[in-house]
Order: structure tokens, then sequence, then C-alpha cells
């Protein structure tokens, strides 16, 4: 986290804290004899659909980051830590893809008497950040860091869900076998879409994606065994490859006869484009599931519907 984002991440605490005594918001735990539903607040769009699919309308489910927002450059504002304040329970990600999240848990902003607070990495094995075939290198890189894009796995996914599921039972024992009926239901459709590309995958003609942009997919890759080329890491927040990064992908593409370059949702398809016209290759956007565009969100999108999504890209890329 540079500098300014830190500061201002600070003074936005500050703010919060505050507003606490100025209004004397209350920090006892929800009452559950009470008629209120459970507020749920969840930083990233996979998380959030999950906790979604699975309390139904037993509760609240909030997306802190906007739709359409960048989940790497984002910042909770002093509204947003009101609302992961005033959570019954709070969904987060943490490590370097939410570096704020620490900072925030750490001070006094949120009594972890009153908000039930889930790390979902905790329930993966997480892999360190590996090195992208073709992608800049980062002035800042460290080693040894871990990847947080988990949910690209499908498997990963199911493990969020029977994870997320628990929790929010734990806290909500009323409705335990209605969470747990529902998180089934959803698991059938993620074990539906995860066994079709499994078959796509099977059926391929070559084994590499090249994305003319971020690579958020490595335990997608990993679940799969494919291999990948971009010109970016999963994480990076640079907006323009280098002329070296361009040129290398074109060849790369050339060689091994690459029919479609990818590039991410919310993405412009800048660069890929411009690899994909001097290799006569097509572009072909896919889902990362990083977050989800205002229009899909208001469509009511869902992770299994936008992976069902990346079927037919997968298809033409991979044959």
């Amino acid at each position: 986290m540079d500098r300014n984002k830190e500061i201002g991440l600070c003074l936005a605490i500050v703010v919060i804290c505050v507003i606490m005594i100025l209004t004397g918001l209350s920090t006892n735990k929800k009452n559950k004899k009470d008629d209120s539903k459970l507020s749920i607040v969840a930083t990233t769009f996979s998380c959030y659909d999950f906790a979604k699919q699975i309390v139904g309308d037993k509760a609240n489910v909030t997306l802190l980051m906007d739709p359409g927002a960048d989940t790497h450059s984002y910042e909770p504002t002093a509204s947003d830590l009101i609302k992961i304040k005033n959570a019954d329970i709070f969904i987060y990600l943490g490590g370097e893809i939410e570096p704020w999240s620490d900072k925030v848990l750490e001070s006094d902003t949120i009594d972890k008497e009153k908000t039930t607070i889930i790390k979902v990495t905790d329930c993966i094995d997480l892999i360190e950040k590996v090195e992208v075939d073709g992608a800049e290198k980062e002035e800042e890189e460290e080693d040894g860091a871990f990847d947080e894009h988990i949910w690209s796995s499908p498997a990963n996914a199911i493990k969020m869900m029977d994870y997320i599921c628990e929790k929010i039972s734990v806290l909500d024992e009323e409705n335990r076998e209605y969470y747990k009926e529902n998180s089934n239901k959803y698991i059938v459709q993620i074990k539906d879409v995860q066994a079709k590309i499994k078959e796509i995958v099977d059926n391929k003609v070559r084994d590499r994606l090249v994305f003319g942009d971020k690579m958020p997919m490595q335990y997608f890759l990993n679940e799969y065994n494919l291999k990948a080329s971009a010109a970016f890491n999963g994480c990076s927040t640079e907006a323009e490859p280098s002329a070296k990064t361009i040129t290398y992908l074109i060849n790369k593409v050339k060689e091994e006869k690459i029919p479609v370059i990818l590039y991410i949702e919310l993405s412009t398809g800048k660069t890929a484009k411009s690899i994909a016209d001097e290799s006569g290759a097509k572009t072909a956007q896919i889902q990362t599931l990083h977050n989800i565009s205002k229009d899909d969100f208001n469509n009511g999108e869902t992770y299994v519907s936008l992976m069902n999504k990346n079927l037919d890209v997968l298809k033409e890329a991979l044959q």
C-alpha cells in the first residue's frame, strides 16, 4: 500500500472512531431472538455471491466494493468502514489483494465481539505467486508473496462455499439446515460448470492461454493443468506493457498458433487487440470475477452464470 493511500485509510479510521463516540453506536452482539436479519458485508464479488446464495432471504448481503471498481486499487471510504463496523459478519480475503484489510482489522473500527470475521483464504492452501510467462516485471515484486485469487478454481469455490456456510451457521444455528441446503444446491451448479470445463480441457488441441492483460487465474490453471502467457501478473496495477512484452507475446502467439488473445472483465482490451492485430489472432473477454460490471450486477449475474459464459471462450482458445 503506498504512503498516500495508507494516510487516507488512517484518516478514514479516525473518522469512524469519532462517529462511533458521537453517535454512541451499540457494540453489543446482535440478539438473535429478534426478527432482524443478519447483516453481511463481503469485500469481493465471489464472496458476496457465495454468501448471497447461502443465506437466501434470511440475511442481507452487501458487496463492499462498487461493481465496476478495480479490486487492486480499491481503498475503503469512511462510509465503507461504517458498513463493516455495523455488519454482523464481515467476509474478506486479505493479503496483497486487500492490503488495507489488516490495518482496518487491527484498529478499533470493528468490534470483534459484535462482528464475526470470516477470512476465506483460511480454507484454501494458498500458492506462492508465480512468475507469469512474458509478464512485465514489477518494481516492488515480493518474494514469497501468496496469490489470493482463489475463486478462479471451481474446486476452491466449492471449499469457499462450505467454509462460508459453516461460519454463518455458527452465528445463526436456527437456520443451519436452510443454509446447508442452499449451499449444496449451488455447489451442484459449480460442479456442473467444473465438469464442462474439464470436458473442454480433455479435448484441447493446445494447453496455453494468452492474456493481453492481467492473468489472475493461476488456481484455475493449476486445477486444469494449463499454461499461460500474459502482459501482466494477476495483481499488477500497470496500465501499459512495454514494447518488449508486446513483441514477446506476439511471437509466442505466432509460434504456437494461438487463436484467441484474452482480456479480462472491466478491461478495455487495448493490449489484447494490439497483439491480435499483429499476430492474426482474435480477441475475447474472459470472466475472472475480480469484480463484476455494473450492468452484470444489475442483471443478477452470478459466479456460476459468469463462469458458464467462459465455456465458449475457453473452447475456442484451446482448440
